[in-house]
């Protein structure tokens, strides 16, 4: 790699743009540089909680370019640098200017630009400045073949010091060592399209793709499924638990999301396609429960208390035993969806706790989250708060396929990352009768925080 180069200013930077009707574009080597924006989606929310910013070049004659022609080969490092500057410069101009919505936007910076962190967090501040932009709502993808860089540490130091988010990209199609993933501890980690597309066609990756999101959301990241252009790969998105997707399915890419509107349509559409095609049968922590039958308490960590010490399976039941008994209490008082904010006062007073809410028998939250006034803060971003509704579709996870199979029974989930901020969240749930319909009320509580506070 050649030397840094030092000395692109904000100011050098724009000299090379120009503003039509509000949006920027720029100019490199002949070509015309524009951004176009691709939605992505959560998944239980079924609204759009971010757009990814991506690169188009254009010849003289107007005809668009291939990516080879666009990014390679470069002269020089100052060349990729001169590019990566002046198309993250464009991306935030034409995302922000006139943008009023809470939603981040996703980058791509070339792996030694990266790396060259003293410089290009600089150029960063300055440019987060000009726009007036809060760096929470960047995040930045790192490759998956970047990994191994023996800077990337600091690099990323770096770039959460400024306050930006760090995704790894292409997890999966370059080997990414799973160890590697869980120091880097990235906002998200996004799965390449070869995964989602092998998973149609081949059984094992099939299989073996909601293993991996289950490891990922345990090691406190959230997941998304890019490279969608199906509905049979939506719906595998779907099945293996993932939070976020985003692809050429649900639309295509946008000059502009000034007027941009969910395809709500379609994403009703494919829940309802995905709970005819794919909801079957008990999960399989089902099998690991038999040690514990005759307690009122079944989690998906069973398995590993199987084989622990009497001394940590009481540990284990003690440190539960407040949320399950205000939760039963919860269930034998509730009587109404309104009744619920009255009825989780107690929950929500237990230190750690986060939020209560109700799903109905199909999974979907009825009302608005009960909020503890003292819930702790989120260390990571709140995914559920920028999709911006309080509804939402719940029946993959399986606190609530537990709780149905087993209703009056308190559930408890592993540690993992929730998509309201919370790497190390444990849910519980039960599912009760009002008017006769059944529903299941959830708890949501930082276990990182509740230990603490159990320890002192």
């Amino acid at each position: 790699m050649n030397a840094p180069t030092r000395g692109y200013t904000l100011d050098f930077i724009q000299s090379m743009m120009s503003e039509r009707s509000g949006r920027a574009c720029g100019w490199f080597n002949d070509l015309e540089l524009r951004t176009v924006f691709q939605p992505t989606f959560g998944l239980p929310q079924k609204q759009v909680i971010g757009f990814e910013a991506n690169l188009r070049g254009y010849d003289p004659a107007g005809k668009q370019v291939s990516p080879e022609v666009l990014f390679g080969p470069v002269e020089n490092y100052a060349e990729t640098a001169m590019l990566d500057l002046l198309s993250t410069t464009m991306h935030v101009h034409n995302f922000f200017s006139g943008n009023g919505s809470k939603s981040l936007l996703l980058i791509n910076l070339h792996p030694e630009v990266f790396v060259d962190y003293s410089n290009t967090t600089e150029f960063l501040k300055a440019l987060f400045r000009h726009y007036r932009v809060s760096a929470e709502r960047i995040m930045i993808d790192i490759p998956g073949s970047a990994l191994s860089h023996d800077r990337l540490d600091t690099a990323i130091s770096a770039y959460r010091a400024v306050g930006c988010l760090i995704a790894v990209d292409d997890f999966g199609v370059d080997n990414t060592n799973l160890d590697t993933v869980w120091h880097t501890a990235p906002s998200l980690v996004k799965i390449g399209r070869s995964m989602i597309a092998g998973a149609v066609t081949e059984k094992r990756v099939r299989q073996s793709l909601p293993r991996a999101v289950s490891l990922l959301h345990e090691m406190g990241t959230l997941v998304m499924m890019e490279g969608i252009e199906s509905e049979a790969e939506a719906l595998i998105a779907i099945d293996t638990d993932a939070d976020l997707c985003s692809g050429y399915f649900f639309g295509p890419l946008r000059e502009t999301i000034w007027d941009f509107h969910p395809p709500r349509e379609l994403l009703d559409q494919l829940w309802s396609a995905y709970k005819k095609q794919y909801v079957t049968g008990k999960p399989p922590e089902a099998s690991t429960r038999l040690s514990l039958e005759d307690e009122p308490l079944y989690s998906s960590q069973i398995k590993k208390l199987r084989n622990s010490s009497p001394a940590d399976i009481k540990r284990y039941r003690d440190e539960r035993r407040p949320f399950i008994n205000a939760l039963q209490a919860m269930a034998s008082r509730v009587k109404s969806p309104a009744d619920l904010a009255v009825c989780s006062e107690e929950m929500l007073r237990i230190a750690g706790v986060i939020r209560c809410f109700m799903l109905d028998a199909d999974g979907k939250q009825v009302g608005a989250d009960c909020i503890s006034p003292s819930a702790p803060p989120a260390p990571g971003v709140d995914f559920h708060e920028l999709a911006g509704r309080p509804e939402g579709d719940w029946s993959r996870r399986d606190f609530f396929r537990r709780a149905l199979q087993e209703p009056q029974v308190v559930q408890a989930t592993r540690q993992y990352c929730s998509v309201t901020g919370y790497p190390h969240c444990v849910t519980f749930s039960i599912a009760t009768r009002i008017d006769a319909k059944l529903v299941v009320l959830c708890c949501d509580v930082d276990w990182t925080s509740h230990v603490k506070i159990q320890q002192h």
